[in-house]
């Protein structure tokens, strides 16, 4: 990475305008479910229910889930039942489907398998019409019938069933045949830009605004290793985790010590400060959690010295070679 692909910083959070024209509304947060819901393992459903009642009382307006993010659907269906405030803008995801448990992987990317999905989270959510339905882990489709997906995709959207499309993970090749199709308005970028990996801004964002889609930043604690699991990570490596990414997340963490900032503070601020974003989808296992990434938002975009000193820390690592879906 060179100076010239660094991420542009924000001096003040502005409501998205763009995301805004294609109803999608201008909040720039969403609440993403997946840790409520049960995708990485157990969870107390009556806190994840109040955690989600407390973000739609806090004004957060949006909210990301998944059939595969086990209760996740069902939960915000009873949110949604208790809530008489504004409607929240809604994504969920086709392609992968519930598995018995966190760690089965199940996917049905066949044209009556997806219609199907997205009727059951509909009835699960209690919504006529999702406000924007995501193909999920489009890595997993051959080829050669990715336009059938799309095909497919837009028959969902032409029924009524959703008002926007969006591609929620992959990059580079794993997105030919659908970014250049013009179906979809919306990226979802998972670990591809945030302190550990700012690969996305050079490598992601220009084909993303050359067919004018728009751009969701999930897992700005780069799924805990920034967050509650540093510890754990640094001790014992997730296979899923580089060894450049762990030193990146140490490195970090004596930068946040130096500047007076806990680890997630700095993750979170500078995600949020990264104008190439459209959205960023923040994760939260209870309240706690919510309210600490709230804070974080609240405290302003990331001081103009602290941001280049992360951007810095990315020109020295380099980037990995391995590829990450």
């Amino acid at each position: 990475m060179n100076t010239s692909t660094r991420p542009t910083r924000l001096e003040k959070y502005s409501p998205s305008l763009t995301l805004d024209s294609r109803g999608l509304a201008d909040s720039r947060l969403a609440l993403g479910l997946a840790g409520l819901g049960g995708a990485w393992g157990p969870v107390d459903e009556k806190r994840s229910l109040e955690t989600i009642l407390r973000a739609l009382e806090c004004g957060i307006g949006a909210f990301d889930t998944a059939p595969s993010y086990q209760v996740a659907e069902t939960l915000l269906g009873q949110a949604l039942k208790q809530w008489h405030g504004p409607q929240p803008i809604i994504s969920t995801k086709v392609g992968r489907l519930p598995g018995k448990d966190p760690h089965e992987m199940r996917y049905d990317y066949s044209t009556q398998g997806m219609r199907d999905s997205v009727r059951r989270s509909l009835d699960i959510l209690g919504v006529s019409k999702i406000d924007l339905l995501f193909l999920h882990e489009p890595h997993l489709i051959p080829i050669d019938e990715r336009s059938r997906v799309v095909e497919a995709m837009r028959q969902i959207q032409a029924a009524g069933l959703t008002l926007r499309l969006g591609i929620a993970g992959g990059h580079g090749e794993d997105w030919n045949g659908l970014v250049e199709s013009g179906a979809f308005d919306v990226a979802m970028l998972f670990r591809r830009v945030d302190p550990c990996m700012q690969d996305g801004i050079a490598e992601d964002i220009p084909r993303l605004r050359s067919a004018e889609m728009l751009t969701y930043g999930a897992s700005p604690l780069h799924m805990g290793l920034l967050g509650s699991r540093y510890d754990e990570f640094v001790r014992e490596r997730p296979s899923w985790v580089w060894r450049s990414q762990i030193d990146r997340a140490t490195r970090l963490k004596v930068l946040a010590d130096k500047y007076g900032l806990s680890l997630p503070e700095l993750a979170h601020r500078f995600t949020f400060s990264v104008g190439e974003l459209d959205r960023v989808v923040i994760g939260a296992s209870n309240q706690e959690e919510l309210q600490s990434a709230l804070d974080d938002f609240e405290a302003g975009p990331l001081p103009a010295e602290i941001f280049a000193a992360v951007c810095d820390l990315n020109d020295t690592t380099g980037s990995d070679p391995t590829r990450l879906h």
